[in-house]
């Protein structure tokens, strides 16, 4: 078995690794493999290659470096102003030459005003509706899961696994993260849900999902919310396309981009991933970013506090906590688990347990290939709506910093992001809501109606002004999502001149 060196995410040169290890090694060379082979979504930033505040503003200012923070000197860098040497665009970057980012900034602040002045009781409403629909899959899918036995046995030579029912249970489970845990958690229903500063409704960022309890009724997945919040809220949002961005996928994908397998080994490394990337990586990633967060907090208030997961820059996933499992290091391996329970218990053990309580062992065996039917299709599923956002050989990422509400954040959001078919309740719910992706990483805290509303008007601005404005079909944007994680595309480069 050859893989990759552990610790040198960059690395192409192999390491042999025994046939018979001992298991932990074995699962050492997993966890390397983990780090080796693409994680579309992954953290695994380079420990070198980020830019510091004061590295960038000491490249702006050669006189005299500005201090850690000086957001005004970082926004001059990513917008080529005060630069001693003009910029010389690219046949790509031309629309740059005479672009008015403050009046174009200035239109687009000015929907986004109106937009929050408007979220009220009927953007509630909306959300119900979009939430009832999402109840309506999950349970009508266990409806269908209960009944066919008693109807039909034409499921019974997969095990009893019901493919249909499995896909209603996953669209359900994608809709319940996408649409509802997502805006409500990026406060897009804060204004009317509280009053006063106290919270008056259940969809408040503050309430939802939090604690053990609420995270069972509002919203149960791998994931623990908390963990989810710091990862995707914080870290990705404000720094979109950054070398902070734990989501930036050219970079993450750098050793399969840059290695020797075949293409179709490559593209077959895609699929896999796709299959399993919330649990195996998502959950227990976004597990080591919230410690992170509060080991770094624990620091700067003179506290102890130790990260149990121990990968530091590198993605933590399934491979790596198995792994240091072994090496005596059990405190990640029972957070992830703790991570898991909920969900896993109840998909995976007290379905089946009904099942077994309605029909036998049949029944449950059946309930369970099920389960685990949707909890693929899930994966699948949001990985095709989640990892095409910002990717793309017409998509910018960008090699310095910008302050978040700044004028250069709004475009950021634009260049850096991709929307797919947008229009219609039906359209929108099955794309995850995630075909506003522009438009939700210019406003992330106004509801899903705001946006259907947004979008045209974005649009426009962007075509008045020729800021490149990206929307396609999803299946489009998935062939630009594999093609550059597997080397034969390569994104924009904002400091390059595209």
């Amino acid at each position: 078995l050859v893989v990759g060196h552990q610790g040198d995410v960059a690395s192409d040169r192999p390491e042999r690794v025994c046939f018979h290890p001992p298991i932990y090694k074995l699962l050492d060379a997993m966890a390397a493999m983990t780090i080796a082979t693409p994680v579309a979504l992954a953290g695994a930033r380079p420990l070198k290659a980020t830019l510091s505040r004061r590295a960038v503003s000491a490249r702006a200012t050669p006189a005299r470096a500005a201090p850690r923070g000086a957001l005004q000197v970082r926004a001059a860098i990513a917008l080529d102003y005060n630069a001693e040497t003009p910029m010389t665009y690219n046949e790509t970057g031309k629309w740059r030459e005479n672009f008015d980012l403050a009046a174009w900034a200035s239109e687009v602040r000015q929907v986004e005003k109106e937009l929050k002045a408007e979220i009220g009781e009927d953007d509630v409403d909306h959300l119900n509706k979009i939430l009832t629909w999402a109840n309506m899959f999950y349970y009508g899918g266990l409806a269908v899961l209960f009944a066919t036995p008693f109807l039909t046995n034409i499921f019974s030579f997969i095990g009893g696994a019901n493919p249909i029912a499995a896909f209603m249970m996953s669209t359900a489970i994608c809709a319940r993260w996408t649409m509802v845990g997502h805006h409500v958690c990026h406060g897009g229903y804060n204004t009317a849900q509280s009053e006063n500063g106290v919270v008056t409704g259940r969809f408040h960022r503050r309430t939802f999902a939090k604690g053990l309890a609420r995270r069972i009724s509002d919203w149960m997945d791998w994931m623990m919310p908390e963990a989810w919040d710091v990862e995707h809220n914080h870290l990705h949002h404000y720094q979109l396309g950054e070398s902070a961005d734990p989501d930036l996928v050219e970079r993450n994908m750098k050793p399969l981009r840059t290695g020797n397998l075949p293409m179709i080994l490559r593209y077959g490394q895609v699929v896999g991933l796709a299959l399993i990337w919330k649990w195996f990586y998502y959950a227990p990633n976004t597990m080591k970013e919230m410690y992170q967060r509060r080991e770094r907090e624990a620091k700067k208030a003179g506290e102890d506090f130790e990260n149990p997961f121990k990968t530091g820059e590198l993605p933590s996933t399934v491979a790596t906590v198995a792994a240091g499992a072994f090496k005596g290091n059990f405190a990640a391996l029972g957070e992830t688990i703790k991570c898991f329970a909920p969900y896993a218990l109840f998909q995976f053990a007290a379905l089946p347990a009904l099942g077994y309580a309605v029909g036998g062992a049949q029944m449950a065996t059946g309930v369970l290939l099920t389960s685990i039917l949707a909890d693929v299709i899930t994966n699948v599923h949001s990985f095709i709506i989640i990892a095409t956002n910002h990717v793309g050989d017409d998509i910018y990422r960008f090699e310095s910093e910008t302050k978040p509400r700044s004028d250069d954040f709004y475009l950021r959001a634009v260049i850096g992001s991709a929307n797919f078919r947008t229009g219609g309740d039906v359209n929108d719910f099955f794309h995850g809501w995630l075909n506003y992706q522009i438009e939700h990483h210019m406003f992330p805290d106004i509801s899903m109606k705001s946006y259907q509303k947004a979008q045209p008007r974005i649009k426009e601005i962007c075509e008045k002004h020729g800021v490149p404005y990206v929307q396609e079909s999803v299946w489009k944007r998935l062939v630009q999502l594999a093609d550059v994680m597997v080397g034969k595309r390569s994104m924009l480069v904002w400091e390059r001149g595209d």
